[in-house]
């Protein structure tokens, strides 16, 4: 690793305390899934802190304020259904504010410092889980890869937006032969085969829109985009052989020299692009195989089909109770309930795979409407075209499932995302205090909750 590529990674500032928090806040967030109250609380007490030392910051009024009102309908249609702060989706939810505010501190140089972080962790978590897919196979138990968040749909959701954060960093780094770029290049195709071996059809759906975007937003041409195209499905059919090699043919030692060639060939990532580049119709035939490959995903996964129409059975008995209660919607946790009385099918499940549906369902119409503006307002912002592809690819797996209810989902959106100054507005260091400190309260009397 030359010295100029070191400092790149490691060079630190006075905000690097803020980076590695933020960093330790997301890692934690991937290891416990859908949330934990306790662990939530904590952060939050300590990101307040950490908030409670900071100045005036430049923040997009249109994200904050909308971001806010959704925090206090879901403490106050929490506090309803329970009686208590602890019970609902505020006790986990209530960190996104934080994270919000503790991002807009960072400079330019800072946020791709965390972006690094971030992306070398996700690379380490596909790592983990093609290793536990392996010795699973040893054992006879291998199935759809759940990983460290243990779920296959969130996992696989984690590593589309990974591999839009690894397309987002490789933009940053301008050295040609920098070893960071040939590592991030190594990382985008392994998330690649990590990602295939949770089979989620969702997740791969996500990953088609959120490229289109992101092909249309830099403006590149039509044989960029086949390039592209190739080098995913590429490292797509790796996951499939290496899918096939554990669960059909249960063959361990197969599985050990698919893994060290998929190995190699990650790290030979500089020769596949050139040759998909010089060599266009290798990149076509490559999209063809794969495209033509459709069926071997739904013979791998069967019940695919038959979980998409559930899905909009379930998005179909969720509308029924849109606006039954519309300021504060029916109660965190309580469509669950009211689906297992009515006529319909019994789905057991906590959520609605849709996000929009089951916040304007569970939490009322204001807090729909105050998702929808974030979202509005994050389209019209300026940001690279691999941030705005992850931002669609997000939108696109919440339509039909429920990764906005896992906790490392949005915050890695608002770690990544990028920020547009002429969109932002100074806040003065007393209203920042007085927020940090408002939330340090709500997370110091949930955490005695907790306790007691």
């Amino acid at each position: 690793m030359n010295k100029k590529s070191k400092l790149n990674l490691i060079s630190f500032s006075e905000n690097s305390y803020l980076v590695i928090m933020l960093f330790l806040a997301f890692f934690i967030f991937t290891l416990i899934g859908a949330g934990n109250a306790l662990v939530i609380s904590c952060m939050g007490v300590l990101l307040c802190m950490v908030g409670l030392m900071q100045s005036s910051v430049k923040v997009d009024l249109w994200v904050l304020i909308p971001l806010l009102i959704y925090t206090g309908i879901n403490f106050l249609s929490g506090y309803r259904t329970y009686g208590n702060m602890v019970s609902g989706l505020a006790s986990t939810q209530s960190i996104f504010p934080i994270i919000y505010l503790l991002v807009a501190y960072l400079n330019t140089k800072e946020h791709i410092l965390l972006k690094k972080l971030c992306v070398f962790w996700i690379g380490i978590m596909a790592y983990i889980g093609i290793g536990e897919f392996v010795m699973a196979v040893f054992s006879n138990s291998a199935s759809r890869l759940s990983g460290i968040m243990g779920n296959p749909n969130a996992m696989g959701s984690m590593f589309v937006l990974g591999w839009f954060a690894l397309q987002s960093c490789l933009l940053n780094i301008t050295e040609e032969n920098s070893k960071i770029k040939s590592c991030l290049q190594s990382l985008v195709f392994i998330d690649l085969v990590a990602l295939t071996l949770t089979l989620s059809f969702g997740s791969f759906g996500a990953l088609g829109i959120g490229v289109i975007i992101m092909h249309i937003y830099s403006k590149e041409g039509l044989s960029s985009f086949i390039s592209r195209m190739a080098e995913i499905i590429f490292a797509g059919g790796c996951g499939i052989l290496l899918y096939i090699a554990g669960v059909l043919a249960v063959s361990p030692w197969l599985c050990i020299l698919l893994c060290i060639y998929i190995l190699i060939v990650s790290f030979h990532q500089d020769t596949m692009k050139l040759c998909f580049k010089d060599k266009k119709w290798i990149s076509i035939l490559i999209c063809a195989v794969g495209i033509g490959s459709i069926g071997i995903l739904l013979y791998l996964r069967p019940n695919a089909i038959a979980t998409f129409t559930e899905r909009l059975a379930m998005i179909k008995n969720g509308l029924s109770y849109f606006g039954t209660k519309p300021f504060l919607g029916v109660g965190p946790y309580q469509w669950r309930t009211l689906n297992l009385y009515d006529a319909d099918i019994y789905f057991n499940t906590w959520h609605i795979h849709n996000a929009f549906i089951h916040v304007g369902v569970e939490l009322g119409l204001i807090a729909i409407t105050m998702l929808i503006v974030i979202i509005i307002r994050h389209s019209l912002k300026k940001e690279d075209s691999p941030q705005r592809g992850m931002f669609f690819a997000t939108l696109t797996h919440n339509m039909m499932d429920t990764s906005f209810f896992y906790m490392a989902t949005v915050p890695f959106v608002m770690l990544i995302g990028g920020k547009d100054e002429k969109k932002s507005h100074f806040l003065n260091e007393v209203l920042i205090r007085c927020i940090f400190g408002f939330f340090a309260v709500l997370f110091t009397c949930n955490l005695f909750q907790c306790l007691s």
